[in-house]
């Protein structure tokens, strides 16, 4: 039953820090986790995390020391804030307005509005063609743009289309700080024989699944506003399976110029709801 509460491997996904991050920051005393498991010891996590959370990445991106992240988070005065930053100036013109405003909602207490536009929906079975990678956030770009050309070449060389929208497969927790395990992938109709030549590419399936979808609008700059949404309303309404995050890209770079009319499909594997 769903308790408001994400498990330490969720949260992780949800906020984008990682096991080993969070960890960090329980024994610093900057997040500690909403309830411990006496027993094992497990970790969880409870909505509200989430707004620190997001306050506490923002900050640490401007390699703002620790002891000033927790005055922040202690005192959750924007002006106070605003002093502690003034001396990353520069770094922090691009974030600070976002981080002000973060900010002003832990100030009032203001939960991330969650109840729309999540949606539910069941997903079949798709078989794909797929490539496989360890990434940084760095590198993310540049190497999914090479993989999803070299993967819709292949299906061109194969005699075959693509028979939906790109997509991407996450682990269901940040294991590790900065890099990730990921997989693109193209759903086909029938999965194509892979010649020995094409090492790279193999076939994949994304697996039938309930999931959670929340629509990211726009470029990828703030995906991790809507994955921290999207946890929250797991935590709320649901449970994980613990099965990969799914993104469909229903509208990309290779459909339109503007990264303002990019669509994405993020998608949390969920227990069917009662």
């Amino acid at each position: 039953m769903a308790d408001g509460l994400l498990a330490i491997g969720a949260f992780s996904r949800a906020s984008s820090l990682s096991i080993k991050t969070l960890r960090a920051y329980h024994e610093a005393g900057i997040l500690v986790p909403a309830r411990i498991d006496p027993q094992s010891g497990y970790r969880m996590y409870g909505v509200d995390q989430l707004a620190d959370s997001a306050v506490i990445r923002r900050l640490r991106m401007l390699d703002l020391p620790l002891a000033q992240v927790k005055r922040v988070l202690d005192a959750r005065d924007p002006e106070l804030t605003r002093r502690i930053l003034e001396r990353h100036q520069r770094a922090m013109q691009d974030r600070l307005e976002e981080t002000e405003r973060i900010v002003a909602e832990l100030q009032s207490g203001a939960a991330p509005v969650t109840h729309t536009p999540v949606h539910v929906r069941g997903e079949e079975p798709v078989d794909t063609v797929r490539v496989v990678g360890r990434v940084t956030e760095a590198e993310f770009g540049p190497w999914a743009v090479r993989g999803f050309e070299r993967l819709g070449a292949f299906l061109a060389s194969a005699g075959a289309e693509p028979s939906g929208p790109a997509g991407a497969l996450y682990d269901p927790e940040i294991a590790d700080e900065g890099v990730e395990n990921v997989e693109l992938f193209l759903p086909v109709a029938r999965p194509p024989l892979v010649p020995e030549r094409d090492r790279d590419v193999a076939v994949g399936e994304v697996p039938a699944a309930t999931v959670a979808v929340m629509v990211h609008v726009g470029d990828y700059g703030t995906m991790v506003d809507t994955y921290r949404l999207l946890g929250a309303w797991v935590a709320e309404h649901a449970e994980p399976t613990g099965e990969r995050i799914r993104e469909w890209y229903r509208v990309s770079a290779f459909d339109v110029a503007d990264p303002a009319d990019y669509r994405t499909e993020v998608c949390w594997p969920i227990n069917p709801p009662a």
